[in-house]
């Protein structure tokens, strides 16, 4: 079991109060700077959850990779690791909520591959998209109640107490952003939390500073303590997110 995992579990359960990692893992720009320079690149995920109890998976807002690849990942992780996994952009960014059963169902029965390895289900939504309340009201019934669901909306006009009341009627998580670019959310729709931090001045080159993470730190440390879980991914991946991470989790267990 994982550090992360080991310090950051409830005593009476064992169930993982937080995960903290990055979004993603292959980037050729951590090589000798997070990987060692030598390890073949099939070995850094393994590496990756040497250190992180969980990692969002990027691929599959492009395209769905094969089930072999599913396998392979899942073999190569810890049964306590967590994958988080980025819904197709088809339906977030293509369709845009407009019901596609079909499309919806493809995508959850490739990600069940991953067993009880799969973490949320993070949909990451475009920043024109402004709100569509009938949209979402006839969307939300078609997503599976047997896996947690994220919804990251990045336009303004999603700040509205319907769209906060539907989500919470179906115990979808608002991510929580750290970011100049995007709006930041603060409601809390679901008994977890999903924070993203996409870097600040910055933007995905960003380190972060002990003054930046410091205030988040309290604010997770004290959902976490009323109870609340919390999935907590840097996105700052040209920057220093596996850095970032390792220090924000010591910054988060400092204070719990």
């Amino acid at each position: 079991m994982s550090r992360a995992v080991a310090e950051g579990s409830s005593p009476d359960t064992g169930a993982p109060l937080y995960y903290v990692g990055t979004s993603g893992w292959a980037y050729r720009e951590w090589r000798s700077r997070w990987y060692p320079r030598k390890l073949p690149t099939r070995e850094w995920l393994r590496f990756y959850a040497q250190h992180f109890p969980t990692v969002e998976l990027n691929s599959t807002f492009y395209r769905l990779p094969p089930p072999e690849r599913f396998q392979f990942w899942k073999h190569s992780v810890p049964k306590t690791f967590r994958f988080a996994v980025k819904a197709p952009r088809l339906i977030t960014h293509g369709r845009q909520l407009h019901a596609d059963g079909e499309l919806l169902h493809t995508f959850m029965q490739a990600i069940s591959l991953l067993g009880a390895q799969l973490g949320p289900v993070l949909w990451q939504f475009p920043p024109q998209y402004a709100c569509a309340i009938e949209l979402l009201r006839a969307f939300l019934p078609m997503l599976p109640p047997t896996v947690e669901h994220a919804f990251e909306f990045r336009h303004p006009s999603w700040d509205n107490s319907e769209v906060w009341h539907l989500l919470r009627s179906a115990g979808i998580a608002l991510v929580w952003s750290s970011s100049l670019r995007y709006p930041c959310f603060r409601n809390q729709t679901a008994p977890f939390l999903y924070v993203r931090f996409h870097g600040l001045k910055g933007g995905y080159a960003h380190q972060y500073t002990d003054d930046e993470l410091q205030p988040w730190a309290e604010l997770l440390a004290d959902a976490i303590r009323r109870g609340c879980r919390a999935y907590v991914y840097f996105n700052n991946t040209a920057g220093t997110a596996p850095q970032d991470a390792l220090h924000f989790r010591e910054l988060l267990e400092a204070r719990l």
